[in-house]
This record gives structure tokens, sequence and C-alpha cells, in this order.
């Protein structure tokens, strides 16, 4: 009978280690220092093999044969050289892909698909989320600029790239995980609300308005070059879509020290979309919001001011208009 070598080595342990005796300080550390040279050679493997997948996503990204040429590449060795298949099911499995694959929609997505990953490689590694950022919105307003010309193509850039062929040629499909990320490239909305958005809130909350001008701009690009002709969603885009987003970034710009002109245009879509499926919910939102900031009540009595005149009320349309 064969031994594992891992049992023959646990064999080799000094006695004292057994569960009988119970291990003594000096093993401990022994155990320790051992363990601790064992994690930074993991630590290192990890950190050289990214690096070589930063090199190797980075080249083939810089042109749409590439990508697609990596791409056959990474699965030939995945799927058929490590499992011994024979060079004719390769040939033949590449033949489909030609047909599926090779063409200017799905080159470009493969080739986006490898450009997130060094982006996500490259966070994942330590570079600070402020020096990735405008590359971050820089690329989502890509993507959805040509989302009409990607077409079908479009469902390549909702696989995370954590689970592509790309990554599991290197191995990152298990490692690379990260808190707080999206890593599905195509998914516009999933990368604003959490990487965007939480980036501003927390390091440069004076632009987080302009952020979220930028994200409700993508989704109005988006309705207006698919939904054109289609009045019943535009339809809704304008009378119920468009007040939630312009409500949902009031009531978070409203926490983050932009407190008037959230109200403003809170005020706003209450006075002209009274109608609004969501009308009760939000006079209650803007109500907790304003106890849970109402200032203390002075303690000198003071003669009441003269009201103020009422704020003018301004079309819908430029109501929503960005705001510094």
């Amino acid at each position: 009978m064969k031994w594992p070598l891992f049992l023959l080595s646990s064999l080799c342990l000094p006695l004292s280690v057994s569960a009988q005796q119970g291990i003594s300080l000096t093993e401990k550390n022994t155990l320790l220092q051992e363990l601790e040279k064992m994690e930074n050679v993991v630590n290192e493997k990890r950190l050289s093999n990214r690096k070589s997948a930063v090199d190797a996503f980075r080249a083939a990204s810089a042109s749409n044969k590439s990508a697609y040429e990596f791409y056959l590449a990474c699965s030939k060795e995945l799927k058929f050289t490590r499992a011994d298949a024979r060079e004719s099911e390769y040939r033949e499995w590449r033949e489909r892909q030609e047909s599926r694959l090779k063409n200017d929609e799905s080159m470009t997505a493969l080739r986006l698909q490898l450009q997130w990953l060094v982006i996500t490689l490259r966070y994942a590694e330590g570079v600070e989320l402020e020096t990735l950022i405008p590359e971050v919105e820089t690329f989502v307003s890509n993507i959805v600029a040509n989302s009409e010309e990607l077409g079908s193509a479009n469902r390549i850039l909702m696989e995370p790239v954590n689970r592509t062929i790309f990554a599991e040629a290197y191995e990152l499909n298990q490692s690379l995980k990260i808190e707080n990320w999206a890593y599905a490239p195509g998914n516009y909305q999933d990368v604003y609300n959490t990487v965007i958005l939480p980036f501003y809130r927390e390091e440069k909350p004076d632009l987080l308005p302009a952020a979220w001008d930028k994200k409700i701009q993508l989704e109005k690009y988006l309705i207006e070059s698919t939904k054109e002709d289609d009045k019943i969603a535009m339809d809704k885009w304008v009378n119920e879509k468009t007040p939630r987003l312009y409500w949902a970034k009031s009531t978070d710009i409203f926490q983050h020290g932009h407190e008037n002109q959230a109200i403003t245009t809170m005020m706003g879509i209450l006075r002209q979309q009274s109608d609004h499926p969501d009308a009760t919910r939000w006079i209650q939102q803007l109500k907790n919001l304003l106890q849970s900031t109402a200032p203390a009540a002075p303690e000198e009595t003071t003669a009441p001011e003269a009201p103020a005149p009422p704020a003018e009320e301004r079309p819908l349309e430029q109501l929503f208009e960005p705001q510094g």
C-alpha cells in the first residue's frame, strides 16, 4: 500500500505534537514560522501569476483580432490540450466558433472583456480606486455609447470577467474575489451602484451629484437609442422612471452635504408628479429626512420670520437639469 506524501510527512512530526501530549510553545512557534513562509510563497506565486495575466490581457486587448485569437488560444489550452483531445477536435470546434464569434461585434466584446479584466486585476493588486475611477467611468460610458452597435454581443459583457475563459486559463476564476466590485462590465448600473457612487460618497461627496447625473444620462441615452419609436416605453421613461432616478439621486445627495439641492428637486417632483405611483412613499420619505435633520429648537423665543416666497415652479425637464 502506498501512503500519500502528506501522510508520510505527518508521521515524521515529533511525538510531542501528537493529540495525547499537545503542542509545546516552541513547536507552535516553529509551525507558525513555517506557515508564514508557505503563505509568502503562495502570495508571491499569485502575484507573479497576476502580473503575467495583466501583461497577457493587455497585449491581447490591443485589437479585436488579437482578442479573438487569444480567446481561441485560451480555449484550446483548457478544453483540448489539458484534456488530451485530438487536434481534429479542436479544428472542428474552432470552425464553429468562427461562425459565432468571428464578427466585429463579438470580437469587440471580447476585447472589452479583457480590458475590464486588466482594470479589475490592477484594483485587486492595490492600485488606488481614485486612480482607476476616471478609467472606470470612461470605460462604462464607451460601452453604453456603443451598446447599439454591439447588439447581441452585449451578452458577452454581462458575463462576470472572473468566470471567463481568460480568467480560467490563468487560474483566476477562484482567486479573483474582491469586495465591492462589479465583475460584469456590461452591467453599467452595477458598476455605478457598486463602484462609482460609493467612491464619491466616501471620498469626494462634493462630486456625488455630478456622478449621479452621468449615471442618469447613460440610462437616458440607452432608452432614447433603443426605445425611440416605442411611445409607451418613452412615456413611462419620462413620467415614471425619470422622476424615480432623480428622487434616488436626491435622497442620496441629501445625506452627503447637498440638502438644499436635494430638497429643491424633491419638492419640485412632488409638486409636478402628485399622481406618480410612488408619491405617497416619497412624501413620507422626505418627511422622515427633514425630521431626522431638523435643528434643535432655540432656547430663546424670537419673533417669527416672514414666510419665504414660494419657490418658482419650473417645467419638469428643467427641474431635472444637472445642478452643481
